[in-house]
């Protein structure tokens, strides 16, 4: 994709600067507008017929979620993050998401449980079309959850703005660690069953273990 190929959809009831970030963002988060790349406003608000100003906003707004980078004298662009860089993301997300689930595992309803399976199952569904975008959103879905159920804002608020260059490596960086999309979508099923016998240990456990399992699986092929 390039920023030709962006263009405006009114389906859904947003504003449109949402709908610039949503088509700048999911460009973003699948690699069609690969690190590096420059977004200019003015190019961008003539390719979507727009002024300026809800391009800038729409802009600012990825800024803050790590996704584009604004280099001083020379414009904005798509942000580069080395493996490096994820690694030590996904060590705070592991710390985040430990302290939600020790929360969460005892505040957890059974309904809840069930829609988190509902998300699996949109996740299987996901994996079968081939969808990585639409596995990575329920994916994170499935995440947020966890995090929001446990009651504790301040976690959420410390996961939220981790969550999109999460969901970039999940979409394209993951998928190549493991055997299958399938596979990818039946790795939380340990955690949900964690999570409906109310195992505060196990659930901590086997969060951490899932959430650190690419970078495990990364080492093993690069040592090949």
């Amino acid at each position: 994709m390039t920023l030709n190929d962006l263009k405006l959809g009114f389906s859904r009831p947003t504003s449109l600067s949402d709908q610039i970030y949503s088509q700048i963002r999911d460009a973003i988060l699948i690699g069609e507008l690969p690190p590096g790349q420059r977004l200019t406003e003015m190019e961008i608000a003539v390719r979507l017929g727009t002024s300026q100003a809800p391009v800038r906003e729409a802009l600012k707004s990825l800024e803050k979620e790590g996704l584009v980078e604004k280099q001083p004298r020379s414009g904005t662009y798509v942000s580069t993050i080395t493996p490096e860089d994820f690694y030590d993301l996904f060590q705070i997300r592991a710390l985040i998401e430990k302290s939600a689930i020790k929360r969460t595992v005892h505040l957890i309803t059974p309904e809840q449980c069930d829609e988190l399976g509902v998300t699996i199952t949109a996740m299987q569904e996901a994996a079968e079309q081939n969808n990585v975008l639409l596995l990575g959103v329920n994916d994170m879905g499935f995440h947020k959850c966890i995090c929001e159920w446990s009651g504790n804002s301040a976690l959420v608020h410390a996961w939220l703005p981790l969550s999109s260059q999460i969901m970039r490596f999940l979409i394209q960086d993951q998928p190549r660690y493991f055997s299958s999309l399938q596979e990818i979508a039946e790795q939380h099923k340990a955690i949900l069953e964690a999570l409906r016998i109310g195992d505060e240990k196990l659930a901590v456990s086997v969060i951490e273990e899932h959430v650190m399992l690419s970078f495990r699986r990364m080492g093993q092929a690069e040592s090949l």
